[in-house]
């Protein structure tokens, strides 16, 4: 059976495929020949997070977790199988007789699943203006930071790789400043500096809330296909 390496940047996201604890940039084996892997948030992170699993041998990569809309006609809990990532001026494919039959599985169930491309940015889309010029700027329906790290790597040893990525903020939705400045690496906040910004900065706290609710509502599209998508080792084994 051909082996998977899953690349999930929070913990909150790897909870859809394996609930125990992760270690960062450590692989773990979480069902045979499927291997996931905790990279944190970021391009270079992503980077690690793949070369440590192409060290196992994998056969294919997918890159696993939320985006942010950037295209209004998409919603919280939408589901991205994208045709390709954009990355500044390149564009990486995604192997399509796979993403086909993922897509096709995935109709039968609730989930909407939308099939443009995401955008993969190297900073943090923060302001709804920064989504609008993206979206001018590459036509995608979301974004994210690490899939084009993924992709690339995979790209690059002739491995095959799938995005799946479950869209949390809309596209006019605004990333607080408490989020920005006052997180680390791993989306944990740090806890005095982000409580005294809500208090400085009350008005953000909403917006917090905001994102809390839009980030839970992807979480539960990720739970809901990520039990099935494991026992059927992601329709890869045949392709």
């Amino acid at each position: 059976m051909s082996r998977l390496g899953i690349i999930v940047a929070l913990p909150a996201e790897a909870k859809s495929l394996y609930s125990k604890k992760l270690k960062i940039a450590l692989p773990i084996e979480i069902q045979k020949d499927i291997f996931i892997c905790l990279s944190g948030i970021g391009y270079d992170s992503a980077q690690i997070a793949a070369k440590k699993l192409l060290a196992l041998k994998v056969d294919a990569l997918i890159s696993w977790g939320v985006a942010g809309a950037i295209d209004s006609s998409v919603n919280s809990g939408d589901l991205i199988l994208p045709k390709s990532i954009i990355n500044q001026d390149k564009q990486g494919l995604i192997s399509t007789e796979w993403r086909e039959r993922i897509s096709d599985y995935l109709q039968q169930t609730s989930s909407r699943i939308l099939t443009g491309n995401i955008a993969s940015s190297k900073t943090i889309c923060a302001t709804v203006t920064d989504k609008n010029n993206l979206l001018a700027a590459t036509g995608a329906l979301a974004v994210d930071m690490e899939s084009a790290a993924i992709v690339e790597t995979a790209l690059a040893h002739q491995l095959d790789c799938l995005v799946i990525r479950a869209v949390a903020d809309n596209a006019n939705t605004a990333i607080p400043e408490a989020v920005l400045d006052h997180t680390d690496n791993m989306g944990r906040p740090r806890i005095f500096k982000f409580v005294w910004s809500c208090l400085f900065k009350p008005a953000q706290i909403r917006e917090l809330f905001n994102l809390a609710r839009a980030y839970k509502i992807s979480l539960k599209t990720l739970s809901s296909i990520g039990v099935d998508l494991k026992k059927e080792h992601f329709f890869y084994s045949d392709i």
